[in-house]
């Protein structure tokens, strides 16, 4: 039976969005990769920090002085936000924005001062889907709406047509196949972005890189990286990326933060979401969580896992 593969770019989401796809026609596969795109296109609109008419800016604007109605995307990048800030103690913490702002990794945005004791406890959404802070506050939801913007890329696909598809947007990469075929998974290393490493493949699974390379925001302070620790503040950026893999884009997405800020502490929030990790540091020590390997068609591993 014949099919049609398709590649498309586009710059959203703060970097550049790849899209690979396979259907049985030329015409399906365009118009998979429009819903992809369109669904894409939406989430950015709503959830950039930088564009005044957003949600996200809608509500660092207001939400502290009302309750605030936003999209069902919005909605739900909040609700796992919030999930995930409770599941990590707080080390994921999309209220740190004032931090990035600081810093200059973010604009200073048209809104009330952010109050300095504001977390991700004052964010309150109400049954009907209304969101509410309980101080005034910034969020920043690029730690995690770029994978979810991936996932709902996926599920675009899936109900066009696709019968494979790799949605990859700057590190944040998903991919789905029918046939269970695997796709090949490289990284770029962490002390010369013009390298890659090869790692393995996947299949069916999402994965979500950090590294200083990757992230594409560059402050005033040189050697500031945008992974914030909610109370240790702003690190020192060093050659050092983190790779999760996991069943959703958005996971993987909040979850390299969260092992770039507790490495082996992670673990347990690792095993919960049957995900794995690995840190690699220049010039060559790699550290891979237990299910690491196995996840990426391996069998087994040269040497003892060690978690990263």
């Amino acid at each position: 039976m014949s099919t049609c593969t398709l590649r498309r770019i586009r710059p959203w989401l703060g970097t550049y969005v790849h899209i690979d796809v396979t259907a049985p026609n030329a015409h399906c596969a365009e118009t998979a990769l429009q819903a992809a795109f369109s669904e894409i296109a939406t989430i950015h609109q709503a959830m950039s920090f930088h564009a005044p008419g957003s949600e996200v800016s809608h509500l660092n604007r207001e939400a502290h002085l009302h309750p605030v109605v936003v999209s069902a995307h919005t909605l739900a990048v909040l609700v796992a936000s919030r999930r995930f800030a409770q599941q990590s103690g707080g080390i994921f913490d999309p209220t740190i924005a004032p931090t990035l702002v600081q810093h200059g990794l973010l604009p200073c945005p048209v809104a009330a001062d952010a109050d300095g004791r504001a977390s991700w406890e004052d964010i309150e959404i109400s049954t009907d889907g209304q969101v509410r802070f309980l101080r005034p506050l910034w969020i920043d939801l690029g730690g995690i709406a770029k994978g979810y913007a991936v996932d709902c890329a996926i599920d675009a696909l899936q109900h066009a047509g696709a019968q494979n598809a790799c949605v990859n947007a700057g590190g944040d990469l998903r991919h789905f196949s029918r046939q269970g075929e695997r796709h090949p998974l490289a990284i770029r290393h962490p002390a010369d972005a013009s390298l890659s490493v090869p790692l393995g493949h996947i299949a069916n699974q999402a994965v979500a890189s950090s590294g200083n390379f990757l992230l594409g925001r560059r402050g005033h302070q040189t050697g500031a990286s945008p992974i914030v620790h909610p109370h240790h503040g702003v690190a020192q950026s060093r050659p050092r990326s983190v790779t999760v893999i996991a069943n959703t884009c958005c996971e993987a997405d909040a979850l390299t933060k969260i092992v770039s800020l507790l490495g082996q502490d992670a673990s347990p929030l690792l095993a919960r979401l049957s995900a794995s990790a690995a840190i690699i540091e220049a010039p060559d020590t790699l550290q891979a969580s237990p299910g690491f390997w196995s996840a990426l068609g391996h069998d087994s591993a040269e040497g003892p896992p060690r978690h990263a």
